[in-house]
């Protein structure tokens, strides 16, 4: 997504990480919870951000699918199918172009 500045919201999921018991709370300084860390995990993901951070720290971390929030080789290994509506416009975001698109333009 072009608005989101991916730097920024990267830094802010990794400063909500506990780093003494682990997991991401909601805001830095807070208590980490499992919602929030899976929802930071696939956040990081989904901005290309959970790569970097596993350069850094020497491992490789599995890229979550952004319509099923699973693991994009489980999604696969399921054959789980999707359909994703185009926006207005007719575009579909290039992470989303391997699913089966249907053409939400029309209709409004």
């Amino acid at each position: 997504v072009d608005w989101i500045n991916r730097k920024k919201l990267g830094q802010f999921i990794l400063n909500c990480q506990d780093d003494d018991d682990g997991g991401i709370a909601d805001r830095p300084g807070d208590m980490p919870d499992v919602y929030h860390t899976f929802f930071g995990l696939a956040g990081l993901s989904l901005i290309g951000f959970l790569g970097d951070v596993g350069e850094k720290e020497g491992r490789v971390y599995r890229e979550v699918d952004p319509v099923f929030a699973l693991p994009v080789d489980v999604v696969r290994g399921m054959g789980l199918k999707a359909q994703v509506v185009s926006g207005m416009d007719g575009r579909v975001e290039e992470r989303l172009k391997s699913y089966s698109v249907l053409d939400g333009s029309s209709g409004r």
